[in-house]
């Protein structure tokens, strides 16, 4: 009794982690392609999206979303590295932080007021 219940327990286990994300790519000229990411439990919401550039290398800006479709972040990248500001939303809140070459350079805490 006790091997059946381990046994379908490890198939709802695998069952539940199975699910495939649909990802979606787009050349967009020789040297950048477009990803799209899809919740892998509604794959008609984007989860994630931006460019890789010709080296396979996360490249530009990346955008994230929620299952409801609000940004939750934007980042940028070049030639793999984090670069630029990146912004996280929450709850009335815009967190930015600076990255240069992979490195953070500075923090900042905005509060969204909305009329």
């Amino acid at each position: 009794m006790k091997s059946v219940i381990n046994i379908m327990l490890m198939l709802f286990c695998i069952t539940a982690f199975s699910q495939e994300q649909k990802v979606e790519y787009t050349k967009v000229d020789n040297n950048l392609i477009k990803a799209t990411y899809y919740f892998a439990d509604n794959s008609d919401v984007v989860e994630r999206e931006g460019f890789f550039n010709k080296d396979e290398k996360l490249h530009g800006m990346w955008v994230s979303y929620d299952v409801e479709g609000n940004k939750t972040s934007i980042a940028f990248y070049n030639d793999g590295k984090k670069d630029g500001i990146w912004s996280y939303f929450k709850e009335g809140k815009v967190n930015l932080v600076t990255y240069n070459n992979n490195k953070i350079v500075n923090v900042e805490e905005k509060i969204v007021a909305v009329n």
